[in-house]
């Protein structure tokens, strides 16, 4: 594929880091769009995450870090209460700082960009000044995954705030779509969505990958009886399939597998651990590398009963040629098949069946993992991902001339 080479401002909420999800997909399209253009990275970043700024730096990219603390716990909820009044939703407020909307203004006075990239329709709340051309990398549809929580969540409180939040970021992110030049979507499920609603913007499928050569399939066997669960507990489908997974599957397993080990992997930082801990469970909190933990992982679950877009634990999982466990929407959007690459399973019962067969039968888990591994590797990956999206860039040049 040939590209022009461009000026690109790429506007995050976070910063970009391989350790939690949405940082991942940032940094690795980041790491690939860098080897061709000129990025700069524009995000809010506190001091404790130096390190992860300057792993950006060394890619040869331009970042912009703005200087701002969030809000403690107590302060968030009277904001989330305030945002009731708003016609923004609560997540764009959160991130619309005047701090972040100085940078972007000056940024965009400093040089002359052909791309600015917003990393989630969180930040649909700014203003975006100069000719550039905006494209919206949509990590989820995030009207889907609020109305799921609004009819999933477990109190009637929460259940009420994100179907307001589902009904503000539904009237928002429509807006948005037919307001900027190209959209990112992660699955080629969401891909229609778009489409019907801002038929006349270009949209492209741009999925969630893996580094397979950095992922990769260890020699040793994993530990028998151990599940592992990836993913950051302060997100909130996280946390409903983590409560799901220890409050209703695990007592299956157990009756099965007394000896069946839970550890649960990902960033817990100001989340309610005690919840979360007892006999034979694990919380280790942020790890500096998964892959030990993948790698001593007889069973990969997925329990997420919430959420939008694509789980990058699923391929990540996969390609390391684990044995994965997950829900029908755990799975949304990518290409696996069940039996053959994957176990599905949504109620209870069925879910704790599919660890249970898996733990037993451990030549199966290790087939179905190299069955994964093969089809991420021929699907999954960054530069194929990044060759998408530029391609997309591509599409918008060609409608403007």
């Amino acid at each position: 594929m040939t590209t022009s080479a461009r000026r690109i401002l790429l506007v995050s909420p976070y910063v970009p880091a391989p350790w939690f999800g949405f940082g991942t997909r940032v940094y690795e399209l980041v790491r690939q769009l860098a080897t061709r253009h000129a990025v700069t990275v524009l995000c809010p970043a506190a001091p404790e995450e130096e390190a992860d700024v300057e792993r950006l730096r060394s890619l040869g990219v331009k970042v912009h870090a703005v200087a701002g603390p969030g809000p403690g716990r107590s302060a968030r909820r009277l904001d989330q209460v305030v945002s009731l009044l708003s016609p923004l939703p609560f997540h764009v407020r959160e991130h619309r700082t005047a701090a972040m909307q100085d940078a972007i203004a000056s940024s965009m006075a400093a040089e002359r960009f052909d791309i600015v990239q917003l990393e989630g329709s969180q930040l649909c709340g700014f203003s975006i000044p100069g000719t550039a051309r905006i494209v919206l990398d949509e990590h989820n549809i995030e009207y889907e995954v609020l109305e799921r929580m609004a009819t999933g969540e477990r109190t009637r409180l929460r259940r009420l705030f994100s179907a307001v939040e589902h009904r503000k970021f539904r009237r928002l992110e429509q807006l948005w779509w037919c307001k900027v030049a190209g959209i990112a979507v992660t699955s080629d499920r969401e891909l229609p969505v778009v489409r019907r609603h801002a038929p006349h913007t270009a949209a492209a499928v741009v999925p969630n990958a893996v580094d397979s050569e950095h992922f990769t399939p260890g020699n040793h066997e994993p530990n028998p009886g151990s599940i592992l669960f990836m993913g950051t507990l302060k997100y909130r489908p996280n946390i409903d399939a983590v409560t799901f997974l220890l409050d209703e599957v695990l007592p299956d397993v157990r009756r099965s597998c007394p000896d069946a080990v839970l550890t649960i992997v990902g960033d817990s930082e100001g989340a309610d651990l005690e919840r979360f801990r007892r006999p034979g469970v694990l919380v280790t909190g942020r790890v500096p590398d998964v892959r030990p933990y993948l790698a001593g992982a007889a069973v990969t679950v997925v329990p997420v009963r919430i959420g939008g877009g694509t789980r990058l634990k699923v391929v990540e999982a996969l390609a390391m040629g684990k044995a994965v466990v997950s829900t029908s929407l755990g799975c949304e959007g990518l290409a696996v098949r069940n039996g053959e690459h994957v176990l599905l399973a949504d109620d209870t019962g069925g879910f704790a069946d599919a660890i249970v067969r898996l733990l037993a039968e451990p030549q199966e888990a290790r087939r179905m993992g190299l069955a994964g591994r093969k089809l991420v590797v021929e699907h999954y990956s960054w530069a194929r991902a990044c060759a998408a999206l530029e391609e997309l860039y591509d599409s918008i040049d060609s409608d403007r001339n």
